[in-house]
């Protein structure tokens, strides 16, 4: 459960920590209104129909179902948001920007913009999770997040889509500021469908790898690995982190997963490592480390995000270093990546 707001590569740009001015904050409050409207463009798949050719109001209402004379008004409304052009024939073409929904677009964030069906629903519930510390989603769905991904296979793809995308976005280009060269074989606790596991792979090509996590899953990790030629060197493991962890490697990444449980999880997790690893193996954690004084506004709401969907707050630098000394590390090393994603190194006691 990424709870990270998008940076500057995607649609819209993350907050600053500049206050509001006066005018500006009935924009802000009237956010949502832009949310939705680029949430529909995706859900009505506006940028796979427009992907290879122009096309005229009267047919996108015929191919995407939608009231012609509503889709003029916004049509209009993407056409000032630079999401799409139109042409001296009034058929509209998509911009640069608009091709970022396209589910082919090697920037895309569509699978990011259709998971917002379900987080807007529970953040217009943040009243709640501020008055009673616990999670909206459940407040407003009647399940956890889990639960709800598990019975909804369509919010299951979006999520998955989701990571793969944010891991691209926040995690690759941080993968720069860590030698993954003096490893031989690392496990990848919670790797989902292997995106993070396939670049680093792809990079060292004397690495081997185990994917670890739910069989459902890790199911679409093969045809990634595949894709990539690395299928070779690395085998996919499904399982149950609080229950075991496997014990071949000599570094065990935990990569925007403990993140998603209370302390008293995230522990289980972290111990269950530490029996797994070798007194020679090192443990790296990949996530959203606070700081421990003079967090921004983007790293507040990013916390706000995280308390609405699980009934968590974001953990600090000193938390984890906490955590992982109740687990039976030591030595824990913050990496600033100069991304919004932090990695904390750590070994066995």
């Amino acid at each position: 459960m990424s709870s990270k707001q998008s940076n500057s590569s995607k649609l819209g740009k993350s907050t600053s920590n500049n206050p509001l001015l006066p005018d500006k904050l009935q924009e802000a409050f009237n956010g949502f209104q832009l949310t939705q409207a680029i949430y529909v463009t995706a859900k009505l798949g506006l940028a796979e129909h427009l992907h290879n050719n122009a096309k005229s109001c009267e047919e996108l209402a015929t191919d995407m179902g939608a009231n012609a004379n509503v889709l003029q008004h916004f049509m209009q409304l993407l056409l000032t948001l630079g999401i799409v052009t139109k042409d001296k024939d009034s058929n509209y073409q998509l911009t640069q920007l608009g091709s970022m929904l396209c589910s082919d677009a090697p920037n895309s964030v569509l699978g990011s913009v259709l998971s917002m069906a379900e987080t807007y629903q529970a953040w217009g519930n943040l009243l709640y999770s501020v008055q009673t510390g616990k999670a909206a989603f459940d407040h407003t769905f009647h399940k956890n997040f889990y639960e709800y991904l598990g019975q909804n296979a369509e919010a299951n793809a979006n999520f998955n889509r989701w990571m793969e995308e944010t891991t691209r976005d926040w995690l690759l280009p941080a993968l720069e500021t860590y030698n993954f060269s003096k490893f031989t074989h690392f496990v990848d606790v919670g790797g989902s469908t292997g995106v993070l596991t396939t670049a680093i792979l792809t990079k060292y090509p004397n690495l081997h790898a185990t994917i670890f996590d739910q069989t459902h899953v890790v199911n679409d990790a093969e045809k990634i690995l595949k894709s990539a030629g690395v299928s070779d060197r690395c085998q996919i493991i499904g399982g149950d982190f609080f229950e075991s962890i496997p014990s071949e490697g000599d570094l065990y990444i935990i990569s925007r997963v403990l993140l998603n449980w209370d302390d008293d999880h995230a522990l289980k997790i972290l111990k269950n490592c530490h029996t797994a690893m070798g007194r020679s193996a090192k443990l790296l954690i990949m996530d959203f480390v606070l700081p421990n004084q003079d967090m921004t506004a983007s790293d507040l709401l990013s916390s706000l995000h995280l308390l609405v969907l699980g009934g968590r707050l974001l953990r600090t630098e000193d938390e984890y270093y906490a955590l992982l000394s109740k687990a039976g590390f030591q030595s824990p090393r913050l990496i600033q990546t100069g991304d919004i994603i932090s990695f904390i190194e750590a070994v066995p006691k």
